[in-house]
């Protein structure tokens, strides 16, 4: 699962999670802009990478296109799941775009695995 939300919230008893106003579709005063936002990347973990030492990053995409990636963040998977949370976006110009997020193994120059999940996001022309 993968979303971008401006608020998330986490329920320390159950572990369930909250997101709330997620975006789709904004029209900010400039470009670029930056965006306050959060994406969350939700990940089902093989059974070789549970504790194993991984990076994630995110990506806007337009088309095949990477327009922005993130810092890479580092992540130690405990369990089957583990949760992501990455802070801002980076929009170049009015467009519609894809976040992306991909992982590798810590400490490697190894390909960036792309996962198949996607966020649409549609950036309108400033208001005059």
């Amino acid at each position: 699962m993968l979303a971008v939300a401006q608020a998330s919230t986490l329920d320390r008893y159950t572990n369930n999670f909250s997101l709330f106003f997620l975006l789709e579709e904004f029209r900010p005063p400039h470009y670029p802009a930056r965006l306050a936002v959060h994406s969350h990347a939700f990940f089902e973990v093989d059974a070789d990478e549970i504790g194993a030492d991984l990076e994630v990053r995110l990506l806007l995409l337009r088309g095949a296109e990477i327009v922005f990636a993130s810092d890479s963040v580092a992540v130690k998977p405990a369990g089957e799941r583990h949760r992501v949370r990455i802070g801002g976006l980076a929009i170049p110009e009015p467009g519609q775009f894809r976040v992306a997020v991909e992982w590798r193994r810590a400490g490697s120059e190894a390909a960036w695995t792309r996962e198949a999940v996607t966020w649409p996001v549609k950036a309108n022309s400033p208001l005059q």
